[in-house]
């Protein structure tokens, strides 16, 4: 199983968590909010064959990115895996809406070449975020835990985005309907865990599973079925051409 976006340092235990998709052998993208939180996580993470960290700068942090881009700059290059970056124009994230602007912009063009594994926040800036791509010539990319219209949805997927499902959007209404209008090979799985809940407490790596048997409910196929399937789509997007 594959989680495309836990925040595994920002559990009660991290190495805990880490341990444990270890054991599970369930690949986890153990994504980051700023890039002095990605070294701490890189060194930590040595070793861990299924765990592996992301280079992230949280939209959410803004105030500290004109801090935090330097290291960023000199993170990039070694980076095999960026998240999570993003926009927020929910009421959190409005008033430094200029300052992640500017920030986005430079990070993707930073990852354009050579072509890196990107997990996207796009809270409230759905529209905003695809202009940028499209902007900067971005090649595919993962929006977690997508939360915009129909329409935009529709245009992530046109522009050859994938969409990565966790365990507290299979919950809503809006995901039941929504399910349909992804084709199967641009879905990806994730937990956004500690953020994302299952049965009331933090989602953990292996609460993939979950998602994968509402997957396969939806497509009325088997789990095994179902779960090669989410694979065969990170092989493809991780072996996606630079653009």
């Amino acid at each position: 199983m594959i989680d495309t976006h836990c925040h595994v340092d920002q559990f009660d235990s991290p190495e805990a968590v880490a341990l444990a998709a270890e054991r599970n052998r369930i690949f986890t993208i153990a994504v980051t909010n700023l890039p002095s939180h990605y070294t701490i996580a890189r060194d930590r993470l040595a070793g861990f064959r299924y765990v592996t960290p992301a280079l992230g700068m949280h939209p959410l942090a803004a105030r500290q990115h004109a801090s935090e881009m330097r290291l960023f700059r000199e993170l990039v290059a070694s980076a095999h895996f960026i998240g999570e970056v993003g926009l927020d124009f929910s009421s959190q994230g409005r008033r430094t809406a200029d300052e992640q602007i500017a920030t986005f912009e430079e990070i993707i063009r930073s990852v354009v070449t050579p072509f890196r594994v990107v997990t996207l926040h796009s809270r409230g800036a759905e529209d905003e975020v695809l202009s940028c791509l499209r902007r900067n010539g971005a090649g595919p990319m993962i929006f977690h835990w997508f939360s915009g219209p129909k329409r935009l949805l529709e245009q992530v997927v046109a522009a050859g985005h994938y969409i990565a499902i966790n365990p507290a959007m299979i919950s809503t209404q809006k995901w039941q309907r929504l399910a349909h209008a992804v084709p199967r090979d641009r879905i990806l799985t994730e937990t956004d865990g500690p953020f994302a809940k299952q049965n009331a407490k933090p989602a953990v790596p292996l609460d993939v599973k979950y998602v994968i048997e509402w997957l396969a409910a939806q497509w009325q196929c088997s789990l095994a079925e179902t779960e090669m399937t989410v694979k065969q789509n990170f092989a493809q997007l991780r072996d996606s051409p630079a653009h």
